[in-house]
């Protein structure tokens, strides 16, 4: 992908109507000059002008032939350069559009292992800093193609006007534009470093956000982060990014000069050297001062360009890094199945250069509709990998996954999906319930919020929720809400029970999780909450990426409630209390 690629491709007719006009342009800035010049030198010299005055508006106009061509020239400038302009800003508009769902798209279609590996202060600088610059680059090509055009008109205007001149002059320009590039290429090289910082600086704010609450209960540990995390990577952006910008502005001050330069290197060391009438220096004179604006802003345009060109590389790489999941793109039904079995399955994360790190397996497990399997196990035992290879978020790299008897792979994998539904433990809470539509979907939402204690802290309005200002339970029951809605055949909770109250906990275990089973829904729950382990048809029990146990013995249930005591008991052992209001969400 390219800058100009992607406006070509997008529209061609505009981009090229554009560009046409944006030539109009530059051709008719070219063409003032030697007007102006031809008008002052010698009127009597084209036939028909001499003395030839009009009145207009009760203003004498002298030259009125040469007059009329000045005014139609301004004209056409004005028209060609802002048709050009504006239809390139619209397009731009487009484009940016494009661009931002070109990585919308890819991001929602690609492997959840990458995206992890990438992490999300990455996407958001390449959405909200990289496209914008990029476009912004690419808007200048009209003004960038005028500028260019009124050059090369002009410096062939000095090409009719003296040869020797021309070619002293190009000789000067040429000089100046390479000197100009020293100092422009080590601007770029700190440019690029400042925009490399900025993804450190997102994943330094994204700290500051979501770990707000854990700063604040200490002012020593909130201190050290701003102190060694924030103002560090403020200070890596900010310093890379003051060397670049003050170096390219050296750079384009110089470039700014050097036209003038080139005049008073004509002025005052070409005419010893070659002759040249007095009337011809004059129009030389008056070209390169005409020529100053055009290089300058060919040269100002240069810091954009390099800012551009910087964001369109890391966007590239940002496509490369993600790509597509080998799976069929096609919209695929929901499958049903009965049955879904891990046979030796295997997995690992790989880092960026291919080498393994932690893994599980091989795994053997049975999950059936109609049953409640709960996944028991330490930190770092592998019990969320599983789940995530549970819910098809991880494809297994060895064994096979069964439903009933159809291996799981690229070209079914899709429809399987469509019938899970999950709440990890960072889930995240969408305003709305996605997927359904319809006058029948608020009453059984306001059912649900009845059943699970939400009814008057929010509500289902114009196809939203109200609010999600909740607490963490609160927001737990809101997706468990959003969950039961999507009648899918396979549910995974993560650990949803951890922020409840003892009432909530209690109705989960004993209610929403039995009625789901009741409805021939396969339910798999990673939990802690030992007291509830009797509500399970399987207990996996996960150590060191393996499965130890799996079955509901004694001997399992003790190695189980023994892992659960090794971690953070969030309400363990606490008396259910008072059943909820209603349990229609069974």
């Amino acid at each position: 992908m390219n800058m100009f690629g992607a406006f070509s491709a997008k529209a061609p007719n505009r981009m090229f109507a554009a560009l046409l006009l944006g030539a109009i342009a530059g051709i008719a800035y070219a063409g003032i000059i030697p007007l102006v010049l031809a008008a002052l030198a010698d009127p009597g010299a084209f036939p028909g002008v001499r003395d030839n005055k009009a009145y207009v508006l009760g203003w004498e106009i002298s030259n009125f032939g040469f007059a009329a061509s000045f005014l139609g020239l301004c004209v056409l400038i004005l028209l060609a350069r802002t048709a050009s302009q504006v239809i390139l800003i619209r397009l731009s508009l487009d484009v940016s559009t494009d661009m931002r769902r070109r990585l919308y798209e890819r991001v929602s279609s690609a492997p959840i292992a990458e995206l992890e590996k990438v992490g999300m202060p990455r996407l958001v600088a390449a959405i909200t800093s990289d496209v914008p610059m990029v476009v912004a680059g690419a808007r200048l090509l009209p003004d960038l193609f005028t500028n260019m055009v009124t050059l090369v008109g002009m410096l062939g205007y000095l090409l009719y006007l003296n040869a020797p001149v021309f070619w002293f002059v190009m000789g000067c320009i040429g000089f100046g534009v390479v000197t100009y590039q020293v100092p422009a290429l080590i601007a770029r090289r700190y440019l690029v470093r400042a925009r490399n910082h900025l993804d450190g600086l997102h994943e330094s704010i994204r700290g500051l956000v979501h770990g707000a609450k854990e700063l604040k209960l200490n002012d020593a540990r909130r201190e050290d982060y701003f102190r060694r995390v924030l103002a560090e990577a403020e200070h890596r952006v900010r310093d890379d990014g003051k060397t670049g910008q003050t170096v390219m502005r050296i750079a384009q001050n110089y470039g700014d000069l050097i036209t003038f330069f080139v005049i008073g290197a004509t002025a005052f060391v070409f005419v010893n050297y070659h002759a040249i009438s007095r009337p011809e220096l004059v129009g030389v004179i008056m070209a390169l001062l005409y020529v100053t604006g055009p290089i300058a802003i060919l040269l100002n345009f240069i810091p954009q360009i390099m800012m551009a060109r910087i964001a369109l590389r890391k966007l590239n790489a940002l496509f490369a890094r993600i790509p597509e999941e080998a799976v069929a793109r096609d919209v695929a039904p929901r499958r049903d199945w009965q049955a879904m079995r891990f046979e030796g399955v295997g997995y690992r994360y790989l880092d960026d250069a291919g080498e393994a790190g932690f893994e599980i397996g091989p795994l053997d497990l049975e999950i059936r509709k109609g049953e409640i399997t709960f996944i028991v196990g330490g930190n770092g035992s592998g019990k969320s990998t599983l789940a995530k290879l549970v819910t098809m978020h991880y494809q297994r790299l060895d064994g096979e996954v069964r439903f009933d008897d159809e291996v799981l792979g690229p070209a079914n994998i899709a429809g399987f999906r469509q019938g899970v539904s999950a709440i990890f433990s960072d889930y995240f809470l969408f305003d709305r319930v996605l997927g359904r539509e319809g006058a029948e979907l608020k009453d059984e939402v306001d059912s649900h919020l009845v059943a699970l204690g939400l009814a008057g802290k929010v509500e289902y309005r114009d196809g939203r929720f109200t609010t999600l200002a909740l607490s963490d339970g609160q927001k737990r029951r809101l997706a468990l809400v959003a969950a039961y809605l999507e009648d899918a055949e396979l549910y995974l909770f993560d650990e949803w029970a951890a922020d409840q109250d003892p009432a909530f906990k209690a109705f989960f275990y004993n209610a929403i999780l039995p009625g789901l089973k009741e409805r021939g829904k396969a339910v798999v729950v990673i939990s802690h909450d030992d007291r509830y382990f009797d509500v399970a048809d399987q207990l996996v029990v996960m150590e060191d990426g393996r499965i130890t146990d799996r079955n509901l013995s004694g001997a399992t249930l003790a190695r189980a409630r023994q892992v659960a005591s090794q971690q953070h008991d969030h309400g363990r052992r606490v008396a259910p209390g008072p059943r909820p209001v209603d349990a229609t969400v069974a």
